[in-house]
């Protein structure tokens, strides 16, 4: 296993002693030393190596974004250093543990691991939907957390009774800021003749965040315009939103929902 191209000597002295295929290995150019102990292969995923070469090994929203976890767009490499006493070379983001570890056998942490140093770099919000989409992806579940951040920061703890069932990041992002406004929000609702909804608020308000991931294509246009159809036919109300309007202009997207909460129209007529 060399999660993100790159491997230690300690991972292969346990599938038998590297020494002299190493020796062929770097002779031949086909690996190259990244610092002691630590190799690259082929292809090797450029992250993965600035970590590495800085001392540490990936960690935090940078190996939750190479797990293919929910995080915030960022360009800063986050790692953590291979030894308690080491600092990092410039150039990545220093990522505090809040206890000591085993040196790294692996160049990218787990995503349990990574949530863990996640707690100390992330907001609340962005803490709780990279959660939400760690569990959604199956990769941990509420039991690994309970297990894995037992010692971690109040905060870390706190995250984990906010989690919900969550398609996206962006969905995550809106329940939390409406549910801050003591708003009643479910997520996930079956409705017949269209299947799950993002979110509903109050009766008949459906919210549904597109992501390029589950919205792109022709295929996913259709379909999406399908529900939009039929939910109308049905009486709901119907907000689409984009990465985009949620993240970069959220007034907007609260002024509107607020505006149909106020009238009313996200209930019923009695």
């Amino acid at each position: 296993m060399a999660p993100g191209g790159v491997v230690s000597a300690r991972l292969l002295r346990r599938h038998g002693d590297p020494h002299e295929a190493l020796d062929v290995l770097l002779s031949s150019g086909t690996v190259h030393r990244v610092r002691r102990g630590w190799y690259d292969l082929p292809d090797a995923d450029s992250a993965v190596l600035s970590a590495v070469a800085s001392g540490g090994v990936l960690t935090c929203v940078s190996a939750l974004r190479f797990h293919g976890v929910w995080v915030p767009p960022s360009e800063t490499i986050h790692a953590r250093p291979a030894r308690d006493s080491m600092n990092l070379a410039a150039g990545v983001q220093q990522c505090a543990m809040g206890r000591r570890f085993p040196a790294p056998v692996l160049a990218v942490d787990p995503v349990a691991l990574s949530l863990r140093a996640a707690s100390g770099c992330l907001s609340r919000e962005y803490l709780t939907a990279a959660v939400d989409s760690a569990i959604e992806s199956r990769q941990v579940t509420r039991r690994d957390l309970d297990r894995s951040l037992w010692w971690a920061t109040g905060r870390a703890h706190e995250v984990l009774g906010r989690t919900d069932w969550a398609q996206s990041g962006t969905e995550s992002l809106v329940r939390q800021r409406l549910r801050g406004l003591h708003l009643r929000v479910r997520t996930q609702v079956a409705i017949d003749g269209v299947g799950r909804v993002d979110l509903l608020v109050g009766d008949r308000l459906v919210i549904e965040t597109d992501s390029a991931a589950h919205h792109s294509g022709v295929e996913a246009y259709r379909e999406d315009r399908r529900r939009d159809l039929v939910l109308a036919s049905l009486g709901y109300r119907v907000l689409r939103l984009s990465w985009e309007q949620v993240v970069l202009d959220w007034p907007a997207v609260v002024g509107a929902i607020l505006r149909i909460v106020d009238a009313g129209e996200h209930r019923w007529a009695a």
